[in-house]
């Protein structure tokens, strides 16, 4: 979801595990030279999710790496089983109250949130976790946030990735 962490999280594990650390949305921008918010404006949200899809494609074959998905990725073109399949997945599952008050006060834009005031933010978050909990939950290991902090978080995915 979006606000959940991931890139914050993600860039902590990368480096302790000393792996690369990619964020998709980072990918595509670069690679696209749009932001996503533009890319969203511009050419819609399906064609975004197809984007999403190919550096997705791209990303999941690399080695020692850790992805950052968009909080959407997993929900379309089958990438939640590309993801499983390909590696070990992780479920950020932050509460509405949380999320809600770190896309209030993030220095990002978030294309779907653009123009709502706070109610509204609200009531899309609780839409976008009604639609795409069923995918998270798919993940192979699901973390509650802000009750798990993120040193914690990291001891376990160690412990998760190197001596399971």
């Amino acid at each position: 979801m979006p606000g959940s962490g991931k890139s914050t999280w993600g860039k902590k594990i990368a480096k302790a595990f000393q792996y690369t650390f990619v964020d998709l949305d980072k990918l595509i921008e670069l690679n696209e030279k749009l932001s996503i918010e533009d890319i969203f404006h511009i050419k819609g949200e399906e064609y975004f999710r197809d984007l999403e899809h190919k550096y997705l494609l791209k990303t999941i074959v690399m080695n020692n790496v850790v992805i950052s998905c968009g909080g959407g990725t997993p929900c379309y073109n089958n990438n939640m089983n590309l993801i499983n399949e390909n590696g070990i997945s992780f479920y950020l599952n932050g509460t509405i109250g949380l999320l809600l008050d770190r896309i209030l006060n993030s220095k990002r834009q978030r294309p779907m949130f653009l123009g709502l005031e706070k109610d509204n933010i609200e009531k899309k978050i609780e839409e976008l976790l009604r639609i795409r909990t069923p995918f998270f939950e798919q993940a192979h290991y699901s973390f509650n946030i802000p009750q798990e902090t993120v040193q914690s978080f990291v001891n376990k995915a160690i412990k998760i990735v190197f001596f399971s």
